[in-house]
């Protein structure tokens, strides 16, 4: 059995939304058993949402559509699906019953609400109007929901999830282990022989900070898959030193945190580009004081020199910008709050201020290890906009003293 999700919307394809609706559907199918290879997006256009129902159902056994339920004159799913099924639309007596005695006062959105594919099996939905609509063609099925995400969870609460699972007659589980500290290649190196079972299977995935892999086993019930699943998870753990292995939910704070703390070793940070968001994330762990002693924001020159104590001729001859001035910001701040590790941040996040030889994007990262009288600094330049540089910069400096920690 396997499933197709076609969401509506042109908010969708602007990008004005994230598509929740899809994401809420791919973890319910894998828990009904059912297949998901594809879900497509596609503008509020009847003629163009028909289509891709059509394309979808030649595919699929079940077809699941989300938005283009409503009263709005772009609520487009049940006329597409009308066209693209051949099954006429009829009005439901019991919804319109429902609409009046909500005081529901336009008729046009009574009418709109109220006109269901004739023969369609339907689904309460408890915190909005439209339910959820099953219509059944040549032993498919093509499943209407509204776009709300809490509207979609109502309707799987209310009998749709249960409704999946007979059709799936199976479950697919899924778990992921977080490794810190070490490239995907190294990883992926680790686990190859892994990579190619086929149930369950695994596969590595570069995230925001560490390197998950993940492991999905499909079987006849949650027992069964659990135990596959356990059973390649402990192959995969023994394999990685336990400093690397991060916890099920575990952050690239928290682990930071935790590598840290179990050397005893402290840090204070300062920061030009980021502008305090690198002090934040390390505190966004309770207990951080226990690693992090300070941090300084020196964000134009004159606050490097006098608060940080770069020098002005490094700030004159180098700029701010530069091997030399993250060094220095290094250094200073690991004396100043007499910690074990100082690092500093300083860069160009735009969009005006680049030159050719320092362009927009342009970042210098420094870490001193004082402890034993070691600097590590490097440059990179990062081709996003001014909050996604400022975002990434204070995440990847973490990332390095985890994956190159000695």
């Amino acid at each position: 059995m396997n499933a197709e999700i076609v969401s509506t919307g042109t908010e969708l394809l602007l990008g004005k939304n994230c598509n929740e609706d899809a994401r809420i559907l791919c973890e319910v199918l894998a828990k009904c058993g059912i297949d998901i290879y594809r879900y497509t997006t596609v503008g509020d256009n009847i003629e163009r949402v028909s289509e891709a129902y059509s394309e979808a159902l030649k595919r699929a056994d079940v077809v699941i559509s989300t938005g283009g339920l409503g009263g709005t004159d772009d609520d487009v799913s049940k006329q597409a699906a009308s066209l693209a099924t051949g099954i006429p639309l009829e009005k439901n007596e019991k919804i319109e019953k429902f609409l009046k005695e909500s005081d529901v006062h336009s008729q046009r959105i009574i009418d709109s609400f109220s006109r269901i594919p004739k023969g369609a099996l339907l689904f309460e939905n408890a915190v909005g109007v439209a339910p959820g609509i099953v219509i059944a063609i040549d032993k498919k099925y093509l499943i209407l929901l509204p776009g709300p995400p809490s509207e979609l969870r109502s309707i799987l609460k209310n009998g749709l999830e249960d409704f999946l699972r007979k059709l799936g007659r199976a479950c697919i589980l899924n778990e992921n282990v977080k490794i810190y500290g070490m490239r995907e290649s190294e990883v992926e190196e680790i686990v190859h022989d892994l990579t190619l079972s086929e149930n369950p299977t695994v596969a590595t995935f570069l995230k925001k900070g560490w390197i998950d892999i993940s492991i999905t086993a499909k079987a006849e019930d949650e027992l069964s898959a659990r135990k596959m699943i356990d059973k390649m998870k402990d192959e995969i753990l023994r394999r990685f030193p336990s400093e690397r292995i991060g916890k099920k939910e575990e952050t690239l704070e928290e682990a930071f945190y935790k590598f840290l703390l179990n050397r005893h070793l402290t840090i204070s940070s300062a920061e030009s580009i980021t502008a305090g968001m690198l002090a934040s994330r390390i505190v966004n762990v309770a207990g951080a004081s226990a690693i992090f002693k300070g941090g300084i924001v020196a964000y134009s020159n004159e606050a490097k020199e006098k608060v940080l104590g770069v020098s002005k001729r490094i700030l004159r001859e180098y700029g701010a910008v530069s091997r030399e001035c993250a060094e220095e910001m290094a250094k200073n701040v690991s004396d100043t709050f007499g910690t074990d590790i100082g690092i500093s941040i300083t860069g160009i996040a735009g969009p005006t201020g680049g030159t050719k030889e320092k362009p927009v994007g342009t970042v210098w990262f420094s870490v001193y290890y004082k402890y034993k009288n070691e600097l590590k600094t490097w440059k990179h330049v990062y081709a996003d906009e001014r909050n996604e540089i400022r975002e990434i910069a204070s995440k990847d400096i973490l990332e390095f003293i985890l994956r190159n920690f000695q």
